[in-house]
């Protein structure tokens, strides 16, 4: 934790994103940064798709489906720019498919607690707090199973 923190202090960001590291802190770290910018990119989709559906059942799946679709993408390329920068269990296409069916994972987590928390909060604050459960989901599910080698590109 001391090192994350002497990076983030004395702003030494070129170390805290593009050094190569082991830190497990770090890591995560820099999954929460990109993961925050495949939020955005995935809120928008949600956003976007929500005001033209309208309400319902359908709008929030819907919603939910094009925000997951890319958002997926946008983390799947920042990640294996930023975080997960050694080489996968699996081949290329293997890791990217691997990768799919961990989101598809996520997905199913996100949708499922969205239907869940539209009843009881607004859908747009709801979408805030399930980004966050599904992110720990997320890193935790590709570190375990398609980045537990550590090799390095």
């Amino acid at each position: 934790m001391k090192e994350l923190f002497e990076l983030l202090f004395s702003f030494r960001l070129k170390e805290l994103f593009f050094k190569p590291t082991d830190n497990g802190l770090i890591k995560f770290f820099r999954y929460a940064f990109v993961g925050g910018i495949a939020f955005v990119v995935d809120y928008l989709g949600f956003a976007l798709t929500s005001m033209a559906l309208g309400d319902g059942t359908f709008s929030v799946v819907a919603a939910t489906t094009v925000g997951f679709i890319v958002g997926l993408i946008t983390n799947f390329i920042l990640s294996k720019k930023f975080v997960f920068t050694e080489n996968a269990n699996v081949g290329a296409v293997g890791e990217f498919m691997t990768y799919t069916v961990i989101g598809i994972g996520g997905y199913i987590l996100n949708v499922l607690l969205m239907l869940l928390f539209v009843k009881f909060i607004n859908k747009y604050i709801a979408k805030i707090i399930v980004a966050a459960i599904v992110l720990v989901y997320n890193y935790m599910a590709r570190k375990i199973i398609l980045y537990s080698g550590g090799n390095k590109k």
